[in-house]
Order: C-alpha cells, then sequence, then structure tokens
C-alpha cells in the first residue's frame, strides 16, 4: 500500500516540476512582453499628445489598437489638467495695483470629457473635423493610466498553483507629464 502512494505522488511531483513551471515561466515571459508592449505604446501615444498639444480620433484608436494586440483587454484612463496662472490685483482707492501674487488654478479634465469630444454623439461629423480634436495648451498636464482587466494566463496559473486570488493587475502603467507644444 506505501509504495503506490508514494508512485502517485511523485508521479504529481514530477508533473508539476516538468509541466507547470516551464508553462508559468514561459507564461510570465508573455506577460514581460505585453507589459513592455503596452509601456513602448502608452510612452508613444502621451509623448504625440504631449508634443503636438491635442488628440486626435484617429491617435486614440491607434493607440487602443496596438495595446490590444497583446490579446489582454485594458481600462485606460486618460486625464487632463488645464492649468492656468493669473496676476492679483489689489484694488486701492479707485486703481489697480499688481500684489507680487499670482493665483494658480487646475481644472481636471477626465476621459469622460475627452471622448466626449474625440466621439460626439453626432455621428455625422467627419473623424478628420477639427470638432473632434481634444485641445490642450501648452503648461498643462496630460497622463494616461493603463491597466488590465481581469487576470493573464500566468496569474490564473500562479493563482491555481498557490491557492490564492489576485486582485491586483499583472500589467499597470502610467505616463504624462507637461504638455510642452501647441501645433494647432
Amino acid at each position: 500500500m506505501d509504495k503506490p502512494m508514494w508512485k502517485i505522488l511523485a508521479f504529481m511531483l514530477c508533473a508539476v516540476l516538468l509541466f507547470l513551471f516551464p508553462l508559468m515561466t514561459i507564461l510570465d515571459r508573455q506577460d514581460d512582453v505585453a507589459y513592455n508592449i503596452v509601456l513602448t505604446e502608452c510612452n508613444r501615444f502621451v509623448d504625440a499628445c504631449r508634443d503636438t498639444g491635442y488628440i486626435t480620433p484617429d491617435m486614440y484608436s491607434e493607440f487602443i489598437n496596438r495595446i490590444g494586440a497583446t490579446g489582454n483587454t485594458y481600462n485606460v484612463r486618460l486625464s487632463h489638467i488645464k492649468r492656468s496662472v493669473n496676476p492679483v490685483y489689489n484694488q486701492i482707492g479707485g486703481g489697480l495695483t499688481f500684489s507680487d501674487e499670482y493665483e494658480i488654478t487646475h481644472i481636471n479634465h477626465g476621459e469622460y470629457d475627452i471622448l466626449n469630444v474625440l466621439y460626439p454623439k453626432n455621428t455625422s461629423v467627419s473623424v478628420n473635423d477639427k470638432t473632434r480634436r481634444y485641445d490642450m495648451g501648452m503648461g498643462d498636464l496630460f497622463f494616461v493610466e493603463v491597466k488590465n482587466n481581469g487576470k493573464t494566463m500566468a496569474t490564473a496559473i500562479r493563482d491555481m498553483m498557490f491557492f490564492k486570488d489576485t486582485d491586483s493587475p499583472a500589467i499597470f502603467v502610467r505616463s504624462g507629464g507637461m504638455v510642452r507644444n501647441e501645433t494647432y
């Protein structure tokens, strides 16, 4: 009775060592490649938007198609922070005098605002129409955050092997910065 149990245990151990660990390593490499593709495309999209000062439907669609080529689905969040600097004046008597201070205001526009400009409800407007271009000003801030929906195959196998449930995304990329130019 003892020997058959050891044989079954040895067979299961061999199956794990010879099949699951190499498979997990290959799938981890696939996640690394997908992460690198998403990081590269995210940086390319953000740099193009920051250099031109606008986003077009073609730019956004190309970005979504390129990261979608990895075989994963992603949640993409866009954020535009409009920055304005206004001098502060004090009213003394009947005139205004500059107070040597500036008021800086930030207005945050999320992906809902951006996507409503890129893809309006009026579908008769051409893709190349200027009204479908989301404009940003020099000095504004633009950020993109990409994370995968669901689990990748590597995460699913790792969760199965270690009896756990991973909630954090395997692919998570943030990119962005200050708008450098306005070429519209």
